[in-house]
């Protein structure tokens, strides 16, 4: 089970870092910091419980071709890694008290120990673009939030949207 949460949050991030290719503009750090890390093992803990089952169920169900994209994600498995990272997102203080991601926290989240301003700059433009485009997707009445699952959704597409935006902006693509 943490092998299976801990590679598609690989795959995630293998795809934030992606290829550099010769028009970047901004360094994106190799490796995440060793807070998120530690964040992650807690976070895959406390939620083992709560879905190891029906992980269980759908791992049955599964096609065993080998995936290497996000976009090739099953929904069960965007759902996992949704819920792992609104976890870290939660622990890492990235989120309102709604649950809902916060531009100050995520930003905070994904520069901590970061030092180049081009980085810092694209993640504040990519947080920003991203938590707009979740906020009307997702937000559509005052109880949206409270819908089961619907955190978990939210962070996956925060996740993937941010990585994807932070890779257009410092030229690199996924």
């Amino acid at each position: 089970m943490y092998g299976k949460i801990l590679f598609v949050v690989a795959v995630c991030a293998i795809g934030v870092l992606g290829e550099a290719n010769k028009t970047r503009k901004c360094n994106i750090p190799p490796t995440a910091p060793k807070r998120i890390e530690k964040v992650i093992n807690q976070c895959q803990d406390e939620i083992k419980v709560a879905i190891l089952a029906e992980a269980l169920q759908a791992a049955s169900v599964i096609n065993s071709n080998k995936r290497s994209k996000r976009e090739t994600f099953t929904a069960e498995e965007k759902r996992i890694a949704g819920c792992l990272l609104h976890c870290v997102y939660r622990k890492m203080k990235a989120v309102n008290d709604k649950g809902f991601p916060t531009v100050e926290g995520l930003v905070s989240l994904y520069t901590e120990g970061i030092e180049d301003k081009e980085y810092i700059l694209a993640t504040l433009q990519s947080v920003n673009v991203c938590l707009a485009k979740a906020q009307k997707e997702f937000i559509t009445t005052p109880q949206s939030l409270e819908v089961q699952g619907k955190t978990c959704e939210i962070a996956y597409d925060v996740f993937d949207c941010v990585s994807e935006k932070i890779g257009e902006y410092c030229g690199q693509t996924p």
